[in-house]
């Protein structure tokens, strides 16, 4: 019996020691857990125990995701993966379904359902109703810019086409420094310099007519941004409207709850919890 395989049953059979468990869960790292509880206590109440690391097949403690997918084949409802979608997604990674015990976020990460623009709006307006930003037509804005550089960052997936547009340069064209007046009129100026940028680094490239991605649109692209690289931009544009009104931004507004239901990623992750724990 494998390592991994002698884990799984371990925390297969944790319910059985602790009746109180209705299901171990492993996920990537401890930082995953408020998100994910917040998600399985919507759909069943109960204790769950997380897993946020365990031993590799050479006995050395590994998180991430790599990691949970070693236990695929030893999942059932008592014991399951719960990952960040990441690209594999957009990619058309087959076998991460709850069929097979796995949930996901179906954003690039559980950071992107914090920064969901309607979700985000609503908590920004109970502390800060005066002000004239709107996270709404800035995170639609945003998510049209990246909308096509997104999709040439999924098909340029082989490690050939890879060097020549990856996740690395698709960060870099969006800063996550701004200025003050980077955000008058719904952040146009920093919008339009994102743009410029995206639009010198795809000038060489190419992809096939009429490429798509089922499930990505130019709505909601910019839930598949990378998780902290969307979330840190939301923490600086949050933290510089608050300056001087006594409210921390990250603590009191974007920490603050994660949506349950509203939009179809968020409505996937609860649709697929259903499935595994009933």
């Amino acid at each position: 019996m494998s390592r991994i395989e002698d884990q799984a049953n371990y925390y297969k059979n944790y319910h059985l020691r602790y009746r109180d468990t209705v299901a171990v869960i492993h996920v990537e790292d401890e930082d995953d857990k408020r998100f994910w509880l917040t998600e399985l206590h919507n759909v069943k109440s109960g204790n769950y125990h997380f897993v946020t690391q365990s031993k590799s097949e050479d006995g050395f403690h590994s998180k991430g995701c790599e990691q949970c997918l070693k236990y695929r084949p030893y999942t059932n409802r008592q014991f399951f993966i719960c990952i960040d979608s990441d690209l594999r997604l957009l990619r058309g990674e087959e076998g991460l379904t709850p069929e097979n015990y796995i949930a996901q976020t179906y954003a690039y990460s559980w950071e992107n359902h914090s920064c969901e623009a309607v979700h985000l709006e609503y908590k920004f307006r109970e502390k800060m109703p005066d002000c004239d930003f709107s996270f709404v037509s800035f995170l639609r804005q945003l998510s049209e810019i990246v909308y096509r550089p997104l999709l040439y960052l999924v098909y340029h997936k082989t490690s050939e086409l890879n060097r020549l547009w990856n996740i690395t340069k698709f960060n870099r064209c969006i800063p996550n420094q701004l200025r003050r007046e980077d955000l008058m009129e719904n952040g146009k100026q920093y919008l339009l310099k994102v743009k410029q940028l995206f639009d010198a680094e795809l000038s060489s490239l190419s992809l096939p007519d009429n490429f798509a991605i089922e499930g990505l649109t130019p709505e909601n692209a910019y839930l598949h941004i990378q998780g902290h690289k969307l979330y840190d931009l939301i923490v600086n544009i949050g933290t510089m409207l608050c300056k001087g009104k006594r409210i921390a931004f990250k603590s009191e507004i974007l920490d603050k709850g994660f949506p349950v239901s509203g939009y179809m990623e968020i409505d996937n992750v609860q649709s697929d919890l259903v499935k595994i724990l009933h």
